[in-house]
């Protein structure tokens, strides 16, 4: 049963940017009206409440982030006045008095708007990443972890060497937020060149780990899925030329070696991706798959590493597993006829559709190297750009924003096809009475 719920807002401009806390249970909104807005759920009522509101900066508030709850509830919020302020809230004061929230700290490093900040994840302390189009990333650290007052800048990445202007389009970054990834990553993508790159941190600085891809268009939004055990992690972008691009990033060299291994292992495509069922000898098996219909029979798929070598095996399994390795000598991937990339709403990239630098030391059969893969090329409209790009706690489904005004979610299927599966429509709740 689906259910809409408007939240009267009541920004008197446009909203830039809406978070909510660890828990779900509290949301910060922002908008042009240079105004931010607390709000708080009321779980007897269902109904989210007004905790505070406050003239945030002296122009746009463009973005919000929240840090972990075990550091109290502090938010950042940036601008296009430059700065960067720090929230805490004030418990001994009344909700909706002004003073409930207090801006401990203002920093004012920037030459250029500031477009994008996070905080780290919790496992790296209490620090903060803010990306302004001067082309640089800083990373801050308190001085005071229990007023916050001070804060200093502990890091910094050029990512535009020289430097660069407004006019260069944003910049905007996104953590790596899994505890075991090491090294520590974040990815940076926009300004000159719209390039997106991955960085590490290493010996106490960040160093250019691997380059994604570079768009024609402003790169106006990245997130990083939590990687939830997955060999490879997923890094979403959003651009103003309509895409929302989908990347598998292998930051480990040895699993970036063996990615096609393990694509052709586990990964199985064809005209219906539902259908596999396993044979007698508990191998995989995948019905209607392009090698299958190139090969005129219905065998069953296997590989080298599911053969046990008894000698009971009769002719026809050797004859399979001849077939295997000849198979195993391409590139991994499935033969698919047609353009993978750059296909209208609802459709996603194949495997191996795009590689960066790791890719082709992988196909020489060198490791070493990271390696990253397009797997999905989702375009609404080209006349209307992306703005926001988010994934959920497990990394398996993705939500996006654009000027349509329309929040649409992603998901693969099972043959490996990033397809959209719902969409909202803020304009449609608007002229049914909604207060969005």
């Amino acid at each position: 049963m689906e259910q809409e719920l408007s939240i009267p807002v009541n920004h008197d401009d446009f909203i830039h940017d809406i978070a909510y806390n660890f828990y779900g249970t509290r949301l910060a909104t922002c908008g042009s009206d240079r105004c931010i807005k607390i709000w708080d759920w009321n779980r007897q009522t269902g109904l989210w409440i007004l905790n505070e509101s406050m003239l945030g900066h002296d122009s746009s508030v463009v973005r919000l982030s929240w840090a972990h709850p075990e550091f109290g509830q502090v938010l950042a919020s940036c601008s296009l006045d430059r700065s960067v302020r720090i929230w805490m809230e004030q418990e001994s004061n009344l909700k909706n008095s002004t003073m409930r929230w207090k801006s401990v700290s203002t920093l004012n490093d920037s030459s250029c708007a500031v477009h994008s900040i996070a905080f780290a994840p919790e496992y790296r302390n209490l620090s903060l990443a803010a990306a302004s189009s001067d082309g640089k990333v800083r990373f801050y650290s308190p001085v005071e972890p229990i007023t916050l007052s001070n804060w200093t800048v502990s890091g910094q990445i050029d990512f535009i060497p020289g430097g660069a202007s407004d006019s260069d389009g944003p910049l905007c970054l996104s953590w790596c937020k899994s505890r075991f990834a090491s090294p520590h990553m974040i990815v940076i993508g926009g300004s000159k060149g719209n390039r997106v790159k991955v960085f590490q941190l290493d010996t106490m600085q960040y160093s250019e780990l691997h380059e994604l891809d570079s768009y024609e268009g402003f790169v106006l939004d990245i997130d990083w899925a939590p990687s939830m055990g997955r060999s490879y992690h997923l890094i979403a972008t959003a651009c103003s030329d309509g895409h929302v691009r989908i990347y598998k990033f292998w930051s480990d060299p040895v699993m970036a070696g063996r990615a096609g291994q393990l694509d052709s292992l586990f990964v199985y495509e064809g005209e219906d991706g539902d259908e596999q069922e396993a044979d007698g000898g508990g191998r995989r098996r995948a019905r209607g798959s392009s090698n299958d219909n190139d090969n005129g029979n219905d065998d069953d798929y296997e590989d080298d590493d599911f053969h046990d070598g008894s000698e009971n095996d009769d002719e026809n399994s050797d004859e399979a597993n001849s077939d295997s390795d000849s198979d195993d000598d391409s590139d991994g991937s499935t033969s698919d006829s047609g353009d993978e990339l750059g296909r209208p709403r609802g459709s996603g990239g194949g495997r191996r559709s795009h590689a960066r630098d790791g890719g082709s030391a992988a196909a020489d059969g060198k490791a070493g190297v990271p390696r990253s893969e397009l797997v999905a090329d989702l375009l609404v409209d080209p006349q209307v750009p992306m703005r926001r790009v988010r994934w959920n706690s497990t990394g398996t489904l993705l939500v996006s924003s654009s000027d349509d005004g329309v929040a649409r979610m992603w998901k693969m299927s099972v043959n490996g096809t990033w397809r959209e599966i719902a969409a909202v429509s803020a304009e449609k709740s608007s002229a049914d009475g909604g207060s969005m």
